[in-house]
């Protein structure tokens, strides 16, 4: 009965907020577009993806994302601009400028004129950061470290974590935009966002967003793991046969003309 309550209130608090609603109506796009959500796969520069928005506000953008994910429905207002995380109800009613969460595409759902946007990644580094991350943690100064539940699965090295990490942990990329990971699904759906780009080139794809969206982005460096580790010979091999999904995935974006590592399309 209190979860209920909780629920019943945070609905209320949502639909009727003056001040969100009120921000939500002044956001017009180049395009057209009313607001922009970023499906943010882990280890892809999502963090620093965020943080060059939250600073448009004027603030430190580390100060707006703390206050962000402490406040009851993690959303906060920085400047003239509201930004949100995470929670399902807000990022589908739509009042914010800049939403973003690691929830699958599909689970997700947005309102029309939603600019939609992800950042990619070779899928080996992106896993190898992955492995990095957890056996490093997180920086103290960042908000959301990442569960000690989750870390013990990099504590008895590279092998052990292939053994034992979830599949739709490893194809991130392709788990995030299909549930049952169907190669063809995820490429439409990737295809259908308004921007994608890499993070192997994540300073060309962040400029060119900035002008589609005629805004004064700057590359902000987060979530950067300071130590890497290194793989052999046989755990890349291994490594390279699991992720063959992924790689068929980005072959296909190639084929389509939608996305490649090294080809920033400015739109």
């Amino acid at each position: 009965m209190r979860q209920r309550a909780r629920d019943v209130g945070a609905a209320w608090e949502i639909w009727t907020d003056p001040e969100y609603r009120r921000l939500a109506r002044s956001y017009e796009l180049p395009d057209g577009s009313r607001r922009i959500y970023c499906y943010h796969v882990r280890k892809t520069a999502g963090t620093s993806l965020h943080l060059s928005f939250m600073a448009l506000g004027g603030e430190d953008p580390l100060d707006v994302y703390r206050r962000m994910v402490d406040a009851p429905l993690h959303r906060t207002i920085s400047g003239r601009y509201s930004f949100v995380a995470f929670n399902r109800r807000v990022l589908a009613q739509g009042a914010y400028f800049y939403g973003r969460s690691h929830r699958a595409a599909a689970a997700q759902p947005l309102p029309p004129k939603t600019f939609t946007v992800t950042v990619l990644r070779d899928p080996v580094e992106r896993v190898h950061s992955y492995f990095d991350y957890l056996v490093t943690g997180d920086d103290p100064a960042m908000p959301g470290a990442v569960a000690v539940g989750e870390r013990q699965l990099a504590s008895k090295g590279f092998d052990s974590f292939l053994d034992r990490v979830p599949r739709q942990h490893l194809l991130a990329q392709l788990a995030m935009f299909s549930d049952d990971l169907d190669i063809s699904e995820a490429a439409e759906r990737i295809g259908a966002c308004s921007s994608v780009f890499f993070t192997e080139d994540f300073d060309d794809g962040l400029t060119a967003l900035g002008r589609r969206l005629a805004l004064p982005l700057v590359g902000r460096r987060a979530r950067v793991t300071g130590s890497r580790s290194s793989m052999t010979d046989g755990q890349r091999e291994r490594l390279r046969a699991r992720l063959e999904p992924e790689y068929e995935l980005l072959r296909r974006l190639d084929e389509g003309k939608i996305a490649r590592i090294g080809s920033t399309d400015p739109g």
